[in-house]
């Protein structure tokens, strides 16, 4: 009878050993599983903070885009931020209102937090223009600060709807009857002018960076980054050909033939066909445009009223048929074989030839430096910084 006794109580203290085992487990598991989602929360709320932040760098590079920062619209940017990081060229701070509407949007933030500062300085850099900082903060509480140095492209304006040098030795060319005829609409023709407005090597430099870099060979055919092989040959409409309005190509250079200054022996020829191009075409070679298509429909805004400001109101347009959304800039002559409609502006170095008309609708932001779908401003290789706080 003892013995069963003794027994039923192992049994118990067993059991119980048992149960309190599972218990004392469960109650790990527990707290791992507490801490696994504190620590998954907060890595939420750090990477929320960090996105916040690069949204913050994001929208300050689309005001210098556009020419401007918020707090002063008419006053031009300085050719390069002097500030320092205790003494900043410029402050946004979210707790004063004006500051916070500018840079958090209530639709699209608010529900995962909100920019707190941003703050332009000088760079670093010898050819920096600006540093931009700056911090987000989730609604959970974290905090982090993003930094970037930027440098700037100053563009060289152009002034006019076509530019088209007929140099002395072409003018008889140019005399014979076979140039197009050109129709201008917001701005002007000018001709004979001593050099091109954009110099080749510097367009070269910051397409082989920035944009597409491309070589030609004899038979028109083209090659990205001069690599010479026939596998990866394409065609110019494969490079420069849009599917529709909105298909930006950035800035495409086309180099000579040799990759060299472009002169009267080292320029290829292309045929540019597609129906509709957009973008900004520097081609250093003989062009003909015959496009197969109608194009497409482009919806812009009129020029300023002349005397106004570049943010006075503007009155919307709808242009129709529009084969070139962008500036086409050759260094050798523009044949132009069919009806060819541009939005932008057209510079052709050595003339124009051809029957088919050209009719161009000048672009004014063109008039300050501002090229669609060219970078004023870009981030400086090996300065991108983030820090927590």
């Amino acid at each position: 009878m003892m013995i069963r006794t003794a027994e039923k109580g192992g049994v118990l203290i067993g059991a119980l050993l048992v149960g309190l085992l599972l218990a004392m487990l469960g109650g790990v598991a527990m707290n791992l599983a507490i801490t696994e989602a504190t620590a998954a929360s907060r890595h939420v709320d750090e990477k929320t903070a960090q996105l916040l932040a690069e949204s913050g760098v994001e929208q300050v590079v689309a005001w210098l885009t556009q020419g401007a920062l918020p707090a002063s619209r008419e006053a031009p940017l300085p050719v390069r931020f002097t500030g320092t990081p205790g003494a900043p060229d410029v402050t946004y701070d979210a707790a004063r209102p004006e500051d916070d509407r500018l840079m958090n949007d209530v639709g699209t933030l608010a529900a995962f937090g909100r920019i707190t500062h941003a703050r332009l300085y000088g760079s670093g850099r010898p050819d920096g223009f600006c540093t931009v900082e700056v911090t987000g903060e989730a609604r959970g509480g974290a905090r982090r600060t993003v930094s970037v140095e930027l440098g700037a492209w100053r563009i060289p304006p152009l002034l006019a709807s076509v530019q088209a040098n007929v140099p002395p030795a072409d003018l008889s060319l140019a005399e014979s009857g076979m140039s197009p005829q050109v129709q201008v609409q917001w701005g002007d023709m000018v001709s004979n002018f001593p050099h091109g407005p954009w110099p080749y090597q510097t367009f070269k430099d910051h397409a082989q960076r920035l944009g597409s870099y491309y070589v030609p060979d004899h038979e028109g055919r083209l090659y990205r980054n001069g690599t010479m092989d026939a596998s990866h040959a394409l065609t110019p409409l494969q490079v420069f050909g849009s599917q529709a309005v909105g298909d930006q190509r950035g800035l495409v250079f086309i180099d000579t033939l040799d990759q060299q200054p472009p002169n009267d022996t080292n320029q290829a020829t292309l045929v540019l066909d597609p129906p509709y191009m957009e973008g900004t075409f520097y081609i250093n070679a003989r062009v003909v445009l015959r496009p197969q298509g109608t194009g497409q429909t482009v919806q812009t805004l009129a020029p300023p009223p002349e005397g106004q400001v570049a943010s006075a109101s503007r009155a919307p347009v709808s242009l129709t048929e529009v084969t070139i959304n962008g500036v086409l800039y050759t260094a050798g002559a523009l044949r132009i074989d069919k009806h060819v409609r541009v939005f932008g502006a057209v510079v052709a170095e050595r003339g124009l030839t051809g029957s088919g008309p050209l009719e161009v609708w000048y672009d004014s932001d063109l008039s300050r430096g501002r090229v669609q779908g060219l970078p004023v401003v870009f981030p400086i290789r090996g300065t991108w910084r983030e820090r927590e706080h």
